[in-house]
């Protein structure tokens, strides 16, 4: 496809760095032809390489103007992002083509403000298409010169299936398409600029998943012949999944107990299956930022450091702050402030992120969001803890696992101890394939934890159960009631982990842990959620307050971990504590159907029917129209000729609905070293990743509560850290952060 004409004496600019003469400037035709094939690149593992081809060559029409070409100067804003989908409207307009307008029109106009909503026809003013597209534009026919858009050549189909008996999906089928093209035109966007700008080396440059794959076969080659009966057990279900990668492209599930080896199995599974089928990546997707480290250790270790990306909510600094500080017209500067956006594209072979991050992505409508996508597409998605997506969002998130496996030629694995029924939220004829043999023989062979229900416990029966232990795991549902229960412990050897701890200070404390566990010296750990999943520790018992059916085996998979002890207890109870205030309306939910699960399955709470059975209960308590799409997000998405609300789904779709703040904890000389760093920087983003062990998120309320005290300091206008001369007196090497108790502040949070 060839749209240029010679280039004119008289150029139009894209681009100029600061202090250059105009014949280093970037000829804006450059521009829109190196994003085109970038585009074009980029689109190509998610069958639209066509139409982001399009979109690339378009995208900047507007800059034909002389205003823009002015602005370059120091004129004033000029919209230059409107024209191209103008251009493309009136070029297609009653063709069979015309529906490529309409796909085209919200990732051109969108690729700095974002995708918009489409809005109607009677919008005059406001960001909808729209409006946008009545908007009175300077005169930017001088494109004409360089291109000519008669030559376009669009796809005869879409390369996309609708679920057999749900054709109403077809509109959000297509507005899945429309991300797509967008990813793949803003990334090619920021690329090209980057290497105009500062004069960027191409990116890449990794081991390609083949190699990586040989080189994790290399690695659990040591278990070939296992010693004892637990790591028998373990091959037994890694070789069982090295074997179910030879099977096609789709779902599938590995329900393996907890302690059963599931984090190697699945990464066997997901290699091998990427190298046979050529995908390109594997996206690691955890429900906390707190197992994040743990886990991507463990594969930073097996297959290098360089090809394993951690990214999680912690240091999303393209997110809600910068979005609203940055204006995407003011052009003069737009190109620096691209390049200073820290969001990864994941063009590298191995993630590791959290459900936030990964279903709040697909569902954002900022291209610092959305950058990603295109990299999603031809990847292995592995979610681990799969009970733990979120049940409100559960049919939009389906419905996009559905179109990134069907259309997008990847492959999800749900992997869990406690296997919820997601089928119901798949097309019928979806039935992932289970890769564990026999999970019923696992929980049987896996049994190391009998449940006992002490009822009501007040917290002075509670510690003087933990004192009279040796060793013991107490995990409650509120960082307040842990943090009191706590202080009031007797003697030596007792901890407590919070998120109000920096992952750095935690993981300190578990090495502690792990080496008194070890050695047999007094260990009495009182703790959040934050122990609960993916947390290697073997107590010899346990307590947890009462919660759901599913975080109660979590906490059962802390205690006697490597079945050295026969059969332990973990001890569930009810608090009764002035602690406790209340919990959330879903955290009630959860616990009410717990009682009565427990009813029914006295005698084995930790089975696979339990397990089912908790789910069905948990899964009928509403109108499961309303309850698994309580945000009406797939609503948005049903119009059939492509009127779609994408900006309005992006407000909507908020796992975490209480706004928090990320602090940097200047927890030892390290950090103390990067935060000097970051204040000198012209590269933030690497010293940021560095930083990521040294902070802790809170409420936005905390964090005003903090901020009120003088205690804050914020380095570039964006980044919180707490000063260094008050960290003794604002963070205690036992308990972590200490946020005023005033601020509302001390209900359950999730470690996402």
């Amino acid at each position: 496809m060839d749209n240029l004409t010679n280039i004119p004496e008289n150029h139009f600019y894209a681009h100029r760095r600061e202090d250059e003469n105009r014949e280093n400037w970037q000829p804006l035709i450059h521009h829109l032809k190196n994003t085109a094939d970038k585009a074009r690149e980029f689109g190509k593992d998610a069958n639209v390489e066509d139409l982001a081809y399009i979109a690339g060559l378009i995208h900047d029409l507007g800059k034909y103007s002389k205003e823009f070409q002015k602005r370059l100067e120091g004129g004033r804003r000029v919209d230059h992002s409107t024209a191209g989908a103008l251009e493309l409207k009136t070029l297609l307009q009653g063709t069979p083509q015309e529906i490529f307008s309409t796909l085209l029109a919200y990732p051109i106009m969108g690729h700095h403000s974002g995708l918009m909503d489409y809005g109607n026809e009677s919008d005059l003013e406001g960001k909808t298409i729209c409006a946008r597209l009545k908007n009175t534009l300077p005169d930017y026919s001088a494109y004409q010169r360089e291109l000519n858009l008669t030559n376009l050549t669009f796809p005869k189909q879409l390369h996309i299936r609708i679920p057999k008996k749900k054709r109403a999906n077809i509109g959000f089928s297509l507005s899945f398409l429309i991300r797509m093209i967008y990813s793949a035109l803003v990334d090619a966007d920021f690329q090209e600029t980057e290497t105009y700008m500062q004069f960027a080396k191409p990116r890449g440059g990794y081991i390609d998943i083949p190699t990586l794959a040989n080189k994790f076969n290399s690695y659990i080659h040591q278990f070939e012949n296992p010693s004892s009966d637990l790591n028998r057990k373990r091959t037994e279900t890694l070789k069982a999944c090295i074997e179910k990668a030879k099977e096609k492209p789709g779902f599938f599930k590995l329900t393996v107990p907890t302690g059963g080896g599931k984090t190697l199995a699945s990464m066997a599974f997901a290699l091998n299956h990427a190298k046979k089928y050529d995908l390109q990546r594997v996206i690691y997707i955890i429900p906390y930022t707190t197992i994040i480290e743990q886990n991507a250790e463990v594969f930073k270790q097996i297959l290098g450091e360089e090809n394993v990306l951690e990214h999680h909510s912690n240091f999303d600094w393209e997110g809600k702050k910068r979005e609203a500080e940055e204006n995407p017209d003011d052009l003069t500067n737009s190109a620096y402030a691209k390049l200073k956006l820290a969001s990864e594209n994941w063009d590298i072979p191995i993630v590791v992120t959290t459900n936030v991050q990964f279903f709040e992505s697909l569902f954002a409508n900022k291209s610092s969001h959305c950058r990603k996508l295109h990299n999603i597409a031809r990847s292995v998605l592995i979610f681990d803890e799969a009970q733990m997506l979120p049940r409100e969002y559960m049919r939009p998130t389906m419905a996009a696992l559905w179109e990134l496996v069907t259309n997008y030629n990847a492959s999800a694995v749900f992997c869990t101890a406690t296997q919820p029924n997601l089928e119901q939220f798949l097309p019928e004829e979806i039935q992932p394939i289970e890769l564990a043999p026999n999970p019923l023989d696992l929980f049987d062979f896996y049994k190391r934890v009998e449940v006992k229900n002490l009822g009501e416990l007040t917290d002075e029966d509670l510690l003087m159960r933990l004192n009279n232990d040796n060793q013991a795991l107490c995990i409650l549902n509120t960082r307040r009631h842990a943090s009191g229960l706590y202080k009031s412990l007797k003697g030596d050897g007792n901890y407590h982990l919070s998120t109000l701890m920096c992952p750095a200070h935690r993981k300190a404390k578990l090495a502690e842990i792990r080496a008194r566990l070890e050695t047999g010296k007094t260990c009495r750990v009182v703790s959040t959620t934050v122990m609960e999943a993916g947390i290697d520790v073997d107590f010899p018992v346990g307590y947890r307050a009462l919660t759901g059916l599913d975080s109660i085996n979590q906490a059962a998979g802390r205690v006697n971990r490597e079945m050295k002890r026969g059969v332990c207890n973990l001890f569930i109870f009810e608090p009764k504590s002035d602690y406790v205030k209340r919990n959330p309306t879903y955290v009630k939910q959860a616990i009410e159907v717990t009682r009565m699960v427990l009813r029914n399955f006295a005698t084995q709470p930790i089975s696979v029917p339990a397990i089912s059975a908790y789910f069905e209960y948990l899964y009928n308590l509403q109108d499961p129209n309303i309850s698994f799409d309580y945000k009406q997000i797939m609503a948005c998405f049903e119009n059939i000729e492509g009127k779609f609300k994408f900006e309005t789904a992006a407000h909507l779709f908020q796992i975490i609905e209480n706004v928090t703040e990320t602090v940097i904890i200047p927890y030892n000389k390290t950090a103390l070293d990067l935060i000097e760093e970051l204040k000198f920087t012209l590269y933030p983003s690497s010293t940021l990743r560095k930083l990521q062990p040294y902070t802790v998120s809170i409420y936005q309320s905390e964090f005003d509560a903090l901020s009120s005290k003088g205690v804050i300091l914020t380095i570039a206008e964006k980044y919180a850290v707490l000063n260094p001369e008050n960290f003794n007196e604002y963070y205690h090497l036992e308990t972590g952060l200490l946020v005023p108790t005033d601020t509302g502040g001390e209900a359950i949070f999730f470690d996402n």
